[in-house]
């Protein structure tokens, strides 16, 4: 029974030792596709792709400084290493830092521009400004569309005020006001 048994016991073995040693690469595979700055920022609850964290510096309109050990200090390290050209990353940087556009919108319930309305100082890129009414023309100042930039509208659809797509304003809007379809909701986006 022993000589039949050997061979059993040495195969759970190696089995077992396959099963232990499995997870080893994966730490590794894990450690070489997320660079080493990242994994250190994100882990001190940093959100490398948002804005650079209160503890930096402003020396300069878009310079900052920062000292070893502060978070803006991962954060800068961390802003290296990212893979700027990875669609990923950039749209994850556009969802964190939602910067403003430096363009006012706004909704009106009549046409060119009459009645109640809704108005958006200063736009944030890729959020959707939303109206509990039907609007009818829409209102842009400060400056127009830019030719890298989107303004898309929607409308309600079931519960979600830009739940179905309607239209999209033309590259160069000029400021003005202009008449729409029934939307009410819109998001500006690069």
């Amino acid at each position: 029974m022993f000589a039949s048994s050997a061979p059993m016991f040495a195969l759970i073995g190696l089995f077992a030792a396959a099963t232990l040693a499995t997870p080893t690469p994966r730490v590794h595979s894990l450690a070489r596709d997320i660079p080493e700055s990242i994994a250190n920022a994100t882990a001190l609850g940093i959100n490398v792709y948002g804005h650079i964290p209160d503890d930096a510096v402003k020396i300069g309109e878009s310079s900052y400084s920062a000292e070893v050990g502060t978070l803006a200090h991962a954060w800068i390290r961390a802003q290296i290493d990212i893979d700027w050209a990875s669609e990923s990353a950039r749209d994850a940087a556009k969802m964190a830092k939602r910067e403003l556009a430096h363009i006012g919108i706004g909704m009106w319930t009549q046409d060119w521009c009459n009645g109640n309305n809704v108005w958006h100082d200063d736009v944030q890129y890729n959020v959707h400004h939303i109206s509990n009414l039907n609007m009818y023309s829409v209102g842009i100042s400060y400056r127009g569309i830019r030719d890298n930039e989107h303004l898309d509208f929607s409308k309600f659809k079931g519960s979600d005020h830009c739940g179905q797509y309607a239209y999209s304003a033309g590259r160069l809007t000029p400021t003005g006001c202009f008449n729409s379809q029934a939307i009410n909701c819109f998001r500006l986006w690069y």
